[in-house]
């Protein structure tokens, strides 16, 4: 029962994610100031403050931190990135997927926390630990990417969690939609435990 819980809030979590570049797609990245059964205010890291509608049909993610220990070949990650020389990334937020959402959403492709940032879903097909940094050559389909974890990378991992996460003071990754009339509405809310800021 836990691993179907698992799949299909991943699953919510990465369709809604996947196409975040389409006209009206949302991702809030911020603290939360405000809630209630059916609201969130979000405040960005910019102060602007935005209230997000919460439905019936809302998942959850429960984010805690995690560390480079649990990054091994094979591992399923998604790694928000920078670009770096020689057609690397430089890994600036690395979740770490549970078994069974391997292969959910997998690829490279633009996000959107920093210009310039890149999202990698993928397996670790090879870990190579050098003086100051380990490389990982990450496999996705046929192709693979190159990503450098260094001292500021921060690791994460999540489980499905409930709505009684998401309080005032939590740090949340609001993804969702914008309607017509302006209003945004969350389709999935990943919330740090403990103050822990999603790292993507």
């Amino acid at each position: 029962m836990k691993i179907v819980k698992l799949l299909v809030a991943t699953a919510a979590l990465f369709a809604a994610t996947a196409s975040f570049a389409a006209d009206r797609q949302v991702h809030l990245r911020g603290e939360v100031t405000a809630v209630s059964p059916t609201e969130v205010t979000v405040v960005d890291r910019k102060g602007v403050k935005t209230t997000v509608k919460l439905p019936p049909a809302l998942q959850v993610m429960d984010v805690s931190r995690s560390s480079i220990a649990a990054v091994q070949e094979n591992s399923y990650l998604g790694i928000a990135a920078a670009p770096a020389p020689q057609g690397k990334v430089r890994a600036l937020g690395v979740m770490i997927f549970p078994e069974a959402a391997r292969g959910l959403n997998e690829g490279h492709f633009p996000w959107d926390r920093n210009e310039g940032e890149t999202m990698t879903n993928a397996t670790v097909a090879k870990l190579s630990k050098k003086a100051s940094a380990t490389e990982l050559e990450m496999r996705f389909g046929s192709k693979t990417q190159q990503v450098v974890l260094d001292g500021a990378t921060v690791y994460g991992q999540f489980m499905p969690g409930s709505r009684e996460l998401i309080v005032v003071g939590a740090k949340v990754l609001v993804i969702g939609g914008k309607a017509d009339d302006g209003a945004t509405t969350a389709n999935v809310v990943l919330v740090g435990r403990d103050g822990f800021i999603p790292p993507i």
